[in-house]
Parts: C-alpha cells; sequence; structure tokens
C-alpha cells in the first residue's frame, strides 16, 4: 500500500458523515436510487443502465441516478460516458493529492436519495469518499470490508470459487463480471423482498 494510500484511508476514516435522515426504504417503496460503480467498459456500462431501467420498470423507482469513478485522466475518458442530470462520472485527474474526488461528486452526494447502493465488491476507495459524504437514507454495499460503518444495510457476498479446484478450460470460459452480476441481483432480490416498517 502506497503513502498516498495510507494517508487516504487515514484522512476518510475520520471524516465525518453529513447529517442525514436515516430510513430504511424497500425497493418497491423507493422513489429514488443512486447507484455508485467502477467504470470498467462498454458492456459493463451497458449492464449498469440495464440495471437502472430495470429499477424504474419493475419496481416503480421514479429516479435513479449514476455515478462512476473512471481509473483514467479526463483526456482518457471513454466517449460513451456523459454527464447528465441523474448520470455523471469522475475520474482520476479530478482527485486531490490525497485521492479524494474535488469535482463532480458534490451534487450526488448531496442528492437525497432513498437508497444509495455502492454496487462494488471490493472497495473503490474514492466510490467509498462519496459514501461516505452521501445524504442518502439508506446506503446499501457489500459485507466483510473495512469500509462498513457507512453502510446501513450490507449483503454477504457468495463465496469465490476457487479457481485451483476448477477445471483449465472453466478458468478460461469465465465470465469475470459473473460474481459482481450474482452479487447485484441478490442486492436488489433482498432490497425488493425486504419489508422495512
Amino acid at each position: 500500500m502506497s503513502l498516498k494510500e495510507r494517508i487516504f484511508r487515514w484522512r476518510l476514516a475520520r471524516l465525518d458523515s453529513p447529517e442525514r435522515e436515516r430510513r430504511a426504504v424497500s425497493l418497491s417503496r423507493a422513489k429514488s436510487v443512486g447507484l455508485v460503480y467502477l467504470e470498467r467498459d462498454h458492456a459493463h456500462f451497458r449492464e449498469v443502465k440495464a440495471l437502472g431501467k430495470m429499477l424504474k420498470e419493475k419496481y416503480g423507482v421514479k429516479r435513479v441516478g449514476f455515478l462512476s469513478y473512471v481509473e483514467e485522466d479526463e483526456k482518457n475518458t471513454p466517449n460513451w460516458l456523459v454527464k447528465k442530470l441523474d448520470s455523471g462520472y469522475f475520474c482520476k485527474s479530478d482527485l486531490n493529492w490525497h485521492g479524494w474526488p474535488v469535482k463532480e461528486f458534490e451534487a450526488f452526494a448531496e442528492t437525497p436519495f432513498d437508497i444509495l447502493i455502492d454496487l462494488e465488491l471490493e472497495p473503490v476507495l474514492p466510490l467509498k469518499f462519496v459514501m461516505r459524504r452521501s445524504t442518502a437514507g439508506m446506503k446499501v454495499g457489500v459485507d466483510g470490508t473495512e469500509w462498513c460503518e457507512d453502510l446501513d444495510f450490507r449483503i454477504v457476498p457468495e463465496p469465490a470459487e476457487d479457481e485451483d479446484e476448477l477445471e483449465e478450460v472453466d478458468v478460461i470460459l469465465k465470465d469475470p463480471m459473473e460474481e459482481w452480476k450474482s452479487h447485484t441481483a441478490k442486492t436488489l432480490e433482498y432490497l425488493s423482498k425486504i419489508d422495512f416498517q
């Protein structure tokens, strides 16, 4: 771990969360949902957009916001990303020396979503900063990481298959996003079935 990353972790651990009204909401009762994720490729981008469309059509969510982190500088940002009212992104060049986002995330973090979901299985530190600063009523993410204290609802991930026990052809043919897709589906299933009173 680099010195810069250690400083980021140390500062983030001491950063206060903003005042917010915590409230438990199921997907069927949510009017707004925010999704934060790491931008990977165009196929992943389409998966996340389809997820937003499904939230609107299947669960009746009126507003779905997206915020992605791109691990590239602004000049190398994928051309399919656009900043619109309910969607945006920030990239490596938008981080200060400590690794904190300095622009593009404020409006998203200040939006009082009913539910904010971190779609990542592994901690993406700039997204953890956004989760900490968010005023969302309920924050949802993966359990078992050191960054769980910001979450109101934690989903335990399925244990990953041991690649040593798989056949070589299975390892080659395995979809690298299969675990992410499975966990995301599980998260939405839990949020839709649980009826908070």
